[in-house]
């Protein structure tokens, strides 16, 4: 029975890092996978337009669509309102200046596939390869987000991640 067990994990490990699935459609009907931005790196937000959290750090997600987006970074926000709210997301969309994927009818499961919990807002960091990368639980504060994002850029580059030294440390022998 041990020997199962080790070769069932051992499997698992073999099978590689953890490259979720998506599929869903945007505001104006096209559907979107994961698949459609490999060799990108993705930061896809889950968000809603009743949720105070996400009209707080969504300002952020559109500075770093901005800042990254030709550096090879892609942002989706998929957005997990109802039947009931989902007519709001667009107008959202527009005042929050979300010029990058979003995504409608995204659920609390599909959250979970991610590795979340069903905590509203959260993201999730995927590499070039599509491997789950790093995730947010929670809002994202702006340094967080940007932190991930030139982590994944510089581990693509092939370079250590920088490091901001404070002031106190900088001034040390």
């Amino acid at each position: 029975m041990s020997s199962i067990l080790v070769f069932l994990l051992c499997l698992a490990a073999a099978a590689g890092p953890l490259q979720p699935h998506l599929s869903l459609k945007d505001v104006d009907g096209k559907t979107h996978t994961l698949a459609d931005y490999r060799g990108k790196i993705v930061v896809l937000n889950f968000w809603a337009t009743w949720c105070v959290p996400c009209k707080e750090e969504m300002p952020f997600f559109a500075e770093a669509q901005k800042k990254y987006g030709e550096r090879n970074v892609v942002i989706l926000a998929a957005s997990l309102d109802d039947d009931k709210t989902k007519k709001y997301v667009h107008r959202f969309a527009q005042s929050y200046k979300m010029y990058f994927p979003v995504l409608l009818d995204a659920t609390a499961d599909l959250m979970k596939e991610f590795g979340l919990g069903d905590r509203v807002p959260s993201t999730i960091f995927l590499d070039a390869q599509g491997n789950l990368a790093g995730k947010i639980e929670g809002q994202a504060r702006k340094k967080d987000l940007f932190n991930h994002i030139e982590k994944l850029i510089n581990s693509q580059a092939g370079a250590e991640p920088t490091t901001r030294k404070t002031m106190a440390s900088a001034m040390e022998p």
